[in-house]
């Protein structure tokens, strides 16, 4: 047993065995066994229930259950590092009023996601992000077994640097990607929160932030 270091004397389950980078035993609802598709997860409402389902599982079961949610993690946090930096430009680089929703960025919650030149984007958006999922599928789906795939390399290191990287720090820097990306996960959250609560650009609301 190790203790959770996102919390002091809190035990990490078992199958969070600090192997990954960035894993600090953070799953307090027993979501990380369940969550990959494909298991019934039907009427397993608290977390001792989860739990004794999670027990029932094989090891190669709980370690690509793991991998799976790890995968997606780290799409959703290189997604949301995109968006929050996205989200500010938008707003700060529209002399001319593309954005049609009083200076705000276009969102579910601030509308304007079909006018202009906007939902074409996204669509091209969706697509290379379906593209880029294929790429990954197989692997994906395969990550409990011993193929050397590591959850969320594309093999995207242009000017070298991750592999000229020994093991340790190879790992660092992937905890180091996936505390950013968390990070700004909870900052898009609040952009869009913000806006929609306040009805007024993120960047005229802390202008101290963004160079105003």
């Amino acid at each position: 047993m190790r203790e959770a270091a996102w919390m002091p004397q809190q035990v990490a389950p078992t199958y969070l065995d600090g192997s990954l980078g960035g894993d600090n035993g953070f799953d307090p609802l027993c979501l990380v066994p369940l969550g990959r598709r494909g298991v019934d997860i039907n009427g397993l409402l608290s977390k001792a229930e989860r739990e004794a389902k999670a027990r029932e599982m094989s090891a190669e079961d709980l370690a690509a259950n793991v991998q799976w949610m790890r995968e997606a993690e780290v799409k959703h946090a290189r997604l949301a590092m995109l968006a929050v930096v996205g989200w500010p430009l938008a707003e700060l680089l529209n002399p001319l009023s593309l954005l049609k929703t009083d200076g705000r960025a276009p969102a579910l919650f601030n509308g304007g996601l079909g006018d202009g030149p906007i939902a074409p984007f996204l669509i091209l958006a969706a697509g290379a992000a379906a593209y880029l999922e294929l790429q990954t599928k197989d692997r994906v789906n395969d990550t409990a077994k011993p193929n050397g795939y590591i959850a969320g390399d594309l093999g995207f290191d242009p000017l070298g640097f991750f592999g000229q990287q020994g093991a340790y720090a190879q790992k660092k820097l992937r905890a180091n990607e996936l505390n950013n990306g968390r990070l700004a996960m909870l900052a898009i959250t609040g952009f869009a929160v913000q806006e929609f609560i306040w009805q007024e650009p993120v960047v005229d609301q802390t202008p101290f932030f963004f160079g105003r």
